[in-house]
């Protein structure tokens, strides 16, 4: 499965003291982001991912490659 697709926690962060989790605003767990190269907030998801989200989470991360 990783040879295959890789490692889906690889780019995962940490917030340790919180503090980026309030300047992102978030509010609620589970809530999930799409970051983009230039470090920009090109999605967010407010809940669990649903196998009904999948089609526009692909979306969304395709379109964060794009931005540089």
């Amino acid at each position: 499965f990783l040879q295959e697709l890789g490692n889906p926690f690889a780019d995962n962060l940490s917030d340790k003291n919180g503090r980026v989790g309030i300047d992102l605003g978030v509010y609620g767990v589970p809530e999930s982001f799409v970051v983009a190269g230039d470090g920009t907030i090109t999605y967010k998801h407010i809940g669990p991912i649903l196998p009904m989200h999948l089609e526009q989470l692909m979306l969304e991360l395709a379109r964060a490659q794009t931005v540089r």
